[in-house]
């Protein structure tokens, strides 16, 4: 499953938005990308500086605990890319009119690419996309219609499950995924060199016994039976590329402690850690001792539910942004 790997579930999907003029709440009419566009840009995006701290506004994704990341793009055309190119000693000869038209690719409407980052569920035999979409819709129903009512086919869309169908059928399968976490390389278990020749000439001889022994039995003709080894060779060697491509379209496993939970309570850990070495520079022994102490205790790095840091929140240390910088401006004084 491509669209599966390290643990993760990586969604694509291209959306087409819909080309009938909407009218709004005033009686005035828009587009609906251009609907679709002030929906997406006044959508709360994370805290990450001090206003956005004090507003209290954070993305409405936050509230799912299986997303990572996600990004929502308005497409209206395809970027175009200049002119076919050719080699022009070749063009010359042929006397290529270099002013002659070219297709150009059009968009028949307006497309929002829709992609997330979320914990993957491997025991689901979709990968864990329908329960996720499922556990959106629960959670951010209100902020979903604002942000799809401008695509086509959403007015169908009812419930959770109606909403996970709508985001497959607009799915577009991932084959190149970008792992947001740096973990330890697997041990992958593959097949050596040694194996799959094995496999090839064990089939090889196994197939062509079989077929010489069926043939002779059926009193086929001698120049079949030459042709038996060969063929039973190529398809051992069928058999053999088709284990190799198997094993290898498997999603890489998941990572040890890549799950946001976890990757939350890593940040809340390492910011409070930055902060107790900074505090501690030039301490003696006992000190350090004592307040390393504290500090387990109080940061219980064990345990993943809490405390943590607040997802959708974006910190440069492990207290508010609005405090750190009272505690810098303290030290500065200092």
């Amino acid at each position: 499953m491509a669209n599966v790997d390290g643990g993760h579930y990586f969604l694509t999907t291209l959306i087409p938005v819909k080309r009938e003029p909407i009218r709004r709440a005033d009686g005035s009419f828009t587009s609906p990308s251009h609907l679709l566009r002030e929906v997406l840009g006044t959508m709360p995006t994370a805290q990450q500086s001090p206003s956005c701290v004090a507003a209290g506004f954070s993305s409405p994704f936050s509230r799912c605990s299986r997303t990572h990341f996600v990004r929502a793009v308005v497409i209206d055309q395809p970027m175009y890319n200049g002119r076919d190119g050719g080699d022009a000693l070749i063009q010359g000869l042929r006397n290529v009119n270099l002013l002659a038209h070219q297709p150009v690719d059009n968009l028949s409407s307006p497309y929002l690419m829709f992609t997330a980052d979320l914990d993957a569920r491997v025991e689901e035999a979709d990968g864990g996309l329908r329960s996720w979409a499922v556990g959106l819709w629960e959670k951010l129903e209100p902020e979903l219609h604002a942000m799809f009512s401008p695509c086509l086919g959403f007015d169908q869309v009812r419930d959770g499950q109606a909403f996970a169908s709508w985001l497959e059928r607009c799915q577009v399968e991932t084959t190149m995924s970008f792992n947001d976490y740096y973990v330890p390389m697997p041990d992958l278990h593959g097949y050596t060199l040694k194996q799959v020749s094995s496999w090839i000439l064990g089939g090889s001889i196994g197939l062509s016994a079989l077929a010489l022994g069926s043939m002779w039995a059926l009193a086929i003709p001698a120049g079949w039976l030459l042709a038996a080894v060969p063929m039973a060779a190529l398809l051992s060697l069928g058999i053999a590329l088709w284990l190799l491509w198997r094993k290898g379209s498997q999603p890489f496993p998941a990572g040890p402690d890549t799950d946001l939970p976890s990757i939350l309570k890593s940040l809340h850990v390492q910011q409070h850690f930055a902060l107790l070495a900074a505090q501690l520079q030039g301490a003696d022994a006992a000190t350090v001792h004592a307040r390393f102490g504290q500090f387990l205790q109080e940061v219980r790095p064990g345990d993943t539910a809490s405390p943590t840091q607040p997802p959708g929140v974006i910190r440069s240390d492990g207290v508010p942004l609005v405090e750190h910088r009272t505690v810098a401006t303290a030290r500065g004084a200092a």
